[in-house]
């Protein structure tokens, strides 16, 4: 039973799992067949080995090439624009719904609302970094692509503020409009609902 405790535990870890899930996990593993085992357990060892952060944007990728993934180094995208999203499945949100054409910063988490330390739940000194560097080139516009939630907001507020900090502003900053209901999260939201709040985009 030490096993299956110890993998309930691994499980419980998981976003949004909670102790009875994560037992569920634990009881379906020890019951699955050889061969289903096997392939998961190679393609875990498979996904550590081939998918990187984009040294650009930090979103996940299996095709990094020089360090970026396929959407920071593809000429066609609008350089003049950035979104920031909280995790990578809401930039993936984005991409499926085709509502936006420029690149993208996953921050990696959100500020929690409790907590006074932001930097260690997100990449703000490598936003600021990324937007100071390509605001001196064509970086025009930065669109804050939160989820509409206590935390979403804080991180919202400190982003704005650590972004008022870079000298020599070429760039505006903008919020999603209407569209997002509040508590509602990017990763749940329809393409139709994106879209809306892209267009109605509030700037700072």
């Amino acid at each position: 039973m030490e096993t299956l405790k110890r993998l309930q535990q691994l499980f419980k870890r998981f976003p949004g799992i909670g102790e009875r899930q994560a037992m569920r996990f634990a009881y379906f593993l020890a019951t699955a067949d050889e061969a289903y085992v096997r392939d998961l357990t190679e393609q875990i060892s498979a996904l550590r080995k081939n998918v990187h952060r984009c040294s650009r944007c930090f979103a996940l990728s299996e095709k990094i090439l020089e360090g970026l993934c396929p959407v920071c180094s593809d000429p066609a995208k609008d350089k003049t624009l950035l979104l920031v999203v909280e995790k990578d499945a809401d930039r993936d949100r984005f991409m499926q719904s085709r509502t936006y054409s420029g690149t993208y910063f996953v921050l990696g988490g959100l500020a929690p609302a409790i907590e006074k330390d932001a930097n260690q739940h997100i990449r703000l000194d490598q936003l600021a970094k990324l937007v100071e560097a390509e605001s001196q080139k064509n970086l025009k516009e930065v669109i804050l692509a939160l989820s509409a939630t206590p935390d979403g907001d804080r991180t919202e507020a400190l982003v704005l503020v650590r972004l008022e900090q870079i000298a020599d502003k070429k760039f505006t900053v903008s919020m999603l409009g209407k569209g997002l209901s509040t508590g509602t999260e990017i990763e749940y939201s329809d393409s139709e609902t994106l879209s809306s709040a892209l267009k109605s985009r509030t700037h700072n």
